[in-house]
């Protein structure tokens, strides 16, 4: 337990007046940690957003299910959508013959205005205007109505600051102190914190990685000159939650796991691996193991040892992992009893509104779009959530020159 990670949470829940909980739309409901909420709520009395992120990689009636689902379970909780790649911070296409998800980023990323539009209004109605908000709203209009500027590729480059030792002393906490509205980010590894962040900003301003726990300090970014954003260390709250799915979420680096087929047993279970990938079986059988998905995919890409030449077989399992937690293989929780009103969430007044954040076609994402959909699925171990997720995998497969998430 590193117990000097939990003192920035902490710091950064003291200077928060709005506190962002992050959580991956793949795995809301195993992302979302109920005590912190009750925390921020009752103790501390302040403000909460839920932000769904990545939608991108999720259909749009599923993500308008989860937004309700919430809703319903923490009455008075603000819930948002937010992707920090919508469409038109991508090039070519999008998907594969096999259905497979492609995300090749344009070398430079506008604002997701419309995501942060909706945070700005959720900050707006918190705040009751006792803080000054015009500037921020006058930046998202001015990113909205900025032509596409796809060949423009500069880097822009601003002052860097070294933290040398974390400032996790005790502060008294005053609301909108100066004049200033803090906006806390806080949520498990590999959710997109850090993306986030330089969404909302239009250009990279935190460093992000792939590697769960690349955020080491809590780093401050101002917004404007009023408004300043809080990006708190990845944290794995205690939960029940498998650590075959662990791997999965990205709370457990990919790199250090020991045994990886099992994570890749649960993913070949639910979704069409060898449709995905497009292997063939390296034994010429029907039947398949996680082992002969991995060796199929091993011969497909290439991987040999070095000394004897066989297949590496933990090497394609550490690479569909990793192709998983970036998204080009989407394996979506599904809320509960999502299967009986699938088709009203379909037709949900609010998909208009995903799709519009998405900045996606309605085509893109429609129920008839090229995702693949299995049954239901129950897990046996209840996680700390209270919910037994049901199951919803949309196959993105092969390797591609797209780039990892953070």
């Amino acid at each position: 337990l590193n117990l000097e990670t939990w003192r920035q949470l902490w710091r950064v829940l003291e200077l928060s007046d709005i506190v962002l909980v992050i959580v991956d739309i793949r795995y809301a409901a195993l992302m979302f940690p109920p005590s912190l909420h009750q925390f921020v709520t009752e103790t501390l009395k302040k403000d909460m957003i839920l932000v769904l992120n990545k939608i991108d990689l999720a259909p749009a009636p599923l993500v308008v299910a989860w937004t309700h689902y919430f809703l319903e379970k923490y009455p008075g909780l603000q819930v948002l959508q937010f992707t920090s790649f919508p469409g038109y911070n991508l090039r070519g296409k999008t998907q594969d013959k096999a259905g497979a998800n492609i995300r090749r980023r344009k070398g430079r990323q506008r604002m997701a205005a419309e995501g942060a539009q909706k945070l700005f209004e959720a900050c707006k109605n918190f705040t009751g205007g006792e803080v000054d908000l015009t500037s921020w709203q006058n930046k998202i209009s001015e990113e909205m109505n900025l032509e596409d500027d796809s060949d423009d590729e500069k880097v822009e480059i601003e002052d860097t600051i070294t933290v040398k030792k974390s400032d996790t002393g005790y502060e008294v906490h005053e609301r909108f102190k100066g004049g200033m509205l803090t906006i806390g980010c806080v949520g498990q590894p590999n959710v997109g914190k850090s993306s986030l962040m330089n969404a909302i900003m239009g250009k990279k301003v935190v460093s992000v990685s792939r590697t769960p726990g690349h955020t080491k300090h809590f780093q401050t970014i101002h917004l404007t000159s009023n408004v300043r954003l809080c990006d708190c260390p990845g944290l794995v709250f205690p939960s029940k939650v498998p650590k075959t799915l662990q791997v999965l979420m990205g709370s457990y680096p990919i790199a250090q796991v020991r045994e990886p087929f099992s994570s890749v047993q649960f993913l070949a279970e639910r979704v069409d691996l060898v449709h995905l990938l497009r292997i063939t079986h390296p034994e010429s059988d029907t039947t398949w193991s996680a082992m002969d998905v991995c060796d199929g995919w091993a011969q497909k890409r290439g991987f040999h040892t070095a000394r004897t030449a066989r297949l590496d077989t933990y090497r394609a399992a550490n690479n569909i992992l990793q192709m998983a937690l970036d998204g080009k293989i989407a394996l979506c929780l599904r809320p509960p009893g999502y299967t009986h009103k699938k088709d009203i969430w379909a037709t949900h007044k609010d998909v208009a509104n995903i799709l519009w954040i998405q900045a996606s076609s309605t085509d893109a994402l429609s129920p008839e779009a090229p995702h693949h959909f299995q049954d239901d699925f129950s897990s046996e171990e209840e996680p700390e959530r209270e919910t037994k997720p049901e199951s919803e995998e949309s196959g993105e497969g092969e390797a591609d020159e797209s780039e990892g998430e953070e």
